[in-house]
């Protein structure tokens, strides 16, 4: 059965948050009801990641995979555009389905393309909120816009995350600094891989918790993206239909 949650407890996701799911090569360490702060580099580059976060718009790719217990339970794809504080556009494909989420602010839209719905409500006040009521709609747990929420409680000193340097790493042609991310209880944790640059951006993401599917990302990001006055508007193509959320077709992946 697949792991329902919502999406903040920020998204993707996916979206999800991830491309192939890859087991962390080295244990785990939870964290203690303590979480130890970061040490100051650790802390500098999760600085300058967050002042980008909270500062830019944002256009970004994931691939994601989440399996439990070594067994595949879903992946995809998502393509996001963030506005803050609150504009959304994410196109999520899920096996042969695909998904259109936006959120103006005010007005939030899920659509299933292929069967021509969509169903419209007032827009939560938060990304995350958008896209998690997404998620939960759908079946699925995602940890890309979560790890944002993350990356925040550590710049702001939080005793929540317990923050871990783990040497660095190629991913995808990329040199990218490790990190461990712990939360104090130790039932959540997500490994990062940053790319060493003045922006620090996300290569890579690997989530474990004890009571749901691992998830992994990874990431392709657009710098300086532009965005028009109809990215953040839904417009419905010729024949779609308009629908309650509960009528709206979103099949769980298989």
């Amino acid at each position: 059965m697949l792991h329902r949650s919502l999406f903040y407890p920020i998204a993707a996701w996916a979206l999800a948050t991830a491309c192939l799911a890859e087991e962390p090569t080295h244990t785990l360490k939870m964290a203690d009801n303590t979480a130890a702060a970061p040490s100051s580099a650790a802390l500098a580059t999760f600085q300058r990641l967050d002042s980008y976060l909270q500062s830019n718009p944002l256009d970004f790719e994931t691939t994601f995979n989440a399996t439990s217990g070594g067994n595949e339970l879903y992946k995809g794809s998502g393509h996001f555009l963030i506005r803050r504080p609150n504009q959304l556009h994410a196109e999520m494909t899920l096996g042969q389905n695909t998904y259109v989420v936006i959120s103006d602010g005010t007005v939030m839209t899920i659509a299933n393309p292929q069967q021509k719905q969509y169903s419209q409500t007032a827009a939560p006040a938060s990304i995350s909120a958008a896209f998690g009521f997404f998620t939960g709609e759908i079946g699925i747990d995602s940890q890309v816009l979560n790890f944002m929420g993350v990356v925040d409680s550590v710049v702001s000193g939080s005793d929540a995350v317990k923050v871990t340097a783990a040497g660095s790493e190629d991913i995808g042609g990329r040199q990218c600094d490790k990190f461990t991310l712990s939360g104090a209880s130790g039932d959540d944790t997500w490994i990062a891989w940053l790319e060493k640059k003045d922006t620090p951006l996300l290569c890579k993401l690997v989530y474990r918790s004890v009571d749901g599917p691992a998830q992994t990302n990874e990431f392709h990001w657009k710098a300086s993206p532009e965005f028009t006055a109809n990215t953040f508007v839904f417009t419905p193509t010729a024949g779609s239909t308009k629908v309650d959320i509960g009528s709206l077709d979103l099949a769980a992946p298989e």
